[in-house]
């Protein structure tokens, strides 16, 4: 039985076709490193001997959030490991899934700090609406196989998507980095290597996993970031986003 959101062999490797102009050298010089072709090569491997890979679509978050129009970055880890759930999108699940219990947090912190009410309906789950506003959802390991959680972060993903951070942190534009558990702080000091001017906000808080959420030193639930990032947005007079 092949999944929805199960990638095949003829996916791979995913087309940079729908992808704005930096992403696209950016994937492009990826693969082309020796890393980048050994992962290529682990993944065909894989997708031959019948390996039940997700997401289908690895380059979501890069499609639906061009890199000038990032104005939020929401670091996850990797992808959702069940039948139906990853979309490519970091905490996001496709259509018809029940919502898990971090993106639960998310929507209970979302509702303490601002007000708004989570959407109802089959796409409840999904953050497209998030992306395309300009929240970049990015995983740093961007494939995983089914019911093996972060079995693809030591493959060679995280030289890609930690190229993908240090461009957006070394650009011009200001930008919100939401980092959120243990595995996306590491990413902080990256971050702020790559600047060339103090001009990012980056807030941190514990993941907003059942078993982190609500313990100290910086529980996610209360940390109030969806509030002082559109704070911090209306201060440049750029339009809030629409949790």
């Amino acid at each position: 039985m092949m999944f929805a959101n199960q990638m095949r062999l003829e996916d791979w490797p995913p087309s940079v076709g729908g992808l704005s102009p930096r992403w696209a050298q950016l994937v492009a010089e990826y693969w082309q490193s020796d890393v980048g072709r050994a992962l290529s090569e682990k993944l065909t491997e894989a997708l031959a001997a019948g390996k039940v890979i997700y997401p289908r679509t690895p380059y979501k978050a890069l499609a639906l959030t061009p890199f000038e129009k990032v104005r939020v970055i929401i670091l996850g880890q990797d992808p959702y490991h069940g039948p139906g759930q990853a979309e490519g999108l970091a905490f996001s699940v496709g259509h018809g899934q029940k919502i898990p219990p971090s993106l639960r947090n998310i929507f209970k912190e979302v509702l303490r700090d601002t007000g708004a009410e989570v959407p109802f309906g089959a796409d409840a789950g999904s953050l497209e609406r998030w992306a395309e506003q300009g929240v970049l959802l990015l995983n740093t390991a961007l494939t995983v196989e089914d019911s093996q959680p972060a079995c693809h972060s030591k493959w060679g993903w995280e030289v890609l998507t930690d190229s993908l951070i240090e461009a957006l942190a070394a650009d011009d534009q200001p930008r919100a980095f939401l980092l959120w558990g243990a595995h996306a702080q590491g990413k902080a000091a990256r971050i702020a290597q790559a600047s060339a001017m103090p001009h990012h906000l980056i807030l941190k808080a514990n993941h907003p996993s059942p078993l982190s959420a609500l313990r100290p030193p910086a529980p996610f639930i209360g940390c109030g970031h969806f509030g002082q990032v559109n704070q911090w947005l209306a201060a440049q007079n750029k339009n809030p986003i629409v949790w």
